[in-house]
């Protein structure tokens, strides 16, 4: 018996060797961030086509989640004045958009959904700068475009991280499954 604890022990070192190799690592998390905005757009230019058809005015009230690495999870603004709800599932004339998503600090970004802008379809560009302002700017194709601001936007801003629980990497549960395998088998041939 006392050689089985030899061995037993053996398989022992040898699955501490392959964790050594192979350490124990928690999967890597994400931490993302959800900036939700709202508030009174003011018409501040627009192309003599649209003038007379926009208003002075626009309730909005919008969301952006993303990754540090500036990766766009998440999206959706609504302009109530204006009719437009976009988000990631929006259609216009059967065209999805191409977004584009860029930051250079945790308050700064600009949000870009074009439908085909080379095609006269729509692209809305909304972009936040600093703490004092958020502008949405609207660009028609043949039709020209509009830029609302609002100086004063109601921001919230929360952070989350993704990884809730540790997850061994699946190299280490291989390691350490064919260690104790052949241990056993080791054990058993013995008997």
């Amino acid at each position: 018996m006392s050689q089985a604890w030899q061995q037993l022990a053996s398989v022992a070192i040898i699955g501490s060797l392959v964790g050594i190799v192979f350490p124990l690592t928690p999967a890597l998390g994400v931490v993302l961030t959800r900036q939700e905005f709202s508030g009174s757009f003011t018409l501040v230019n627009s192309s003599d086509l649209l003038r007379d058809t926009l208003p002075e005015s626009a309730q909005y009230l919008g969301f952006v989640v993303y990754e540090e690495d500036s990766t766009l999870r998440d999206w959706g603004v609504n302009i109530d004045e204006l009719g437009l709800s976009l988000s990631p599932d929006s259609t216009m004339a059967g065209l999805a958009p191409n977004v584009n998503f860029e930051f250079s600090s945790a308050v700064d970004w600009d949000l870009v959904i074009d439908f085909g802008i080379a095609f006269d379809a729509p692209r809305y560009s909304l972009q936040r700068v600093s703490n004092s302002e958020i502008t949405f700017t609207g660009e028609l194709g043949l039709a020209g475009g509009y830029t609302y601001t609002d100086s004063a936007p109601n921001v919230t801003l929360t952070t989350s991280n993704t990884s809730a629980t540790s997850v061994p990497e699946p190299t280490t549960v291989f390691g350490t499954i064919l260690a104790f395998g052949a241990g056993a088998s080791r054990l058993k041939r013995r008997r």
